[in-house]
């Protein structure tokens, strides 16, 4: 266990646990990171429930990735505003050295995943976050989108790769239009030992549905829909 995580496993001790939305002391069943206020009212996409063949107007992650591979499963947990309370869990997860927020936002979001798709791991072969590149996540101490894949991995039961990564350095994301922001970054990622995750897409679920590796990444905005977090969108990825 690292120094960071023994001296946050401390804090909670000594410190009362809050949502990290409201502020209210948390309850001895309401986890770590919100309320059950707050849970319940976070404003949730509902689009990994809609099939992406029957998407049209339904599933805004799909409209925005309509250019790449056919989408097996795609999603996103909840609509991202700047002026939203909830927003402070994407800053704070990002910018202020946050990283179990990461997991345990991964974990709540596996389990709704896993209560709505419950043959969920038998759809995906491998999570695979997006690669941040090395200088970035040195500054930062962590890659967000991993700590959102592990968390949603260990509920569903599905292993998490390294493979996609960031092979040189782009500037920020924010406040870029779509085209700014594919051109941005355009040849940035490469899969790395594809011999690892080469074939996975060839196989079939229980029910014959086709199995695929899911990218997990966020936030990124979806048109009309606004900014969208914590994203997960599967395919046939050929390697």
């Amino acid at each position: 266990m690292k120094i960071k995580e023994v001296l946050d496993t401390l804090g909670e001790v000594f410190v009362p646990r809050v949502c990290k939305v409201c502020g209210r002391t948390l309850g001895e069943k309401e986890g770590r990171l919100l309320c059950l206020g707050c849970y319940l009212e976070l404003p949730r996409t509902g689009m990994h429930t809609v099939e992406p063949s029957l998407s049209r107007g339904g599933n805004a992650v799909q409209e925005r990735l309509a250019d790449g591979p056919p989408l097996a499963l795609a999603g996103a947990w909840f609509y991202y505003s700047r002026n939203s309370a909830y927003a402070s869990l994407i800053r704070k997860l990002k910018y202020n050295d946050r990283p179990r927020w990461g997991i345990e936002m991964g974990e709540l979001y596996g389990q709704e995943l896993l209560a709505d798709i419950p043959d969920l791991a038998s759809r995906i072969d491998v999570l695979l976050p997006v690669g941040m590149h090395w200088r970035k996540e040195w500054r930062r101490g962590y890659n967000q989108s991993a700590l959102l894949a592990e968390g949603i991995g260990s509920v569903a039961g599905v292993p998490v790769g390294d493979n996609l990564v960031a092979v040189r350095g782009h500037a920020t994301q924010t406040r870029r239009s779509a085209d700014e922001r594919r051109r941005n970054v355009s040849g940035l990622f490469e899969v790395v030992h594809p011999e690892e995750v080469r074939g996975l897409h060839g196989g079939r679920g229980s029910e014959g549905r086709a199995r695929c590796r899911c990218v997990v990444g966020e936030p990124f905005r979806c048109g009309a829909h606004g900014f969208v977090a914590a994203v997960l969108a599967g395919a046939k990825i050929f390697c």
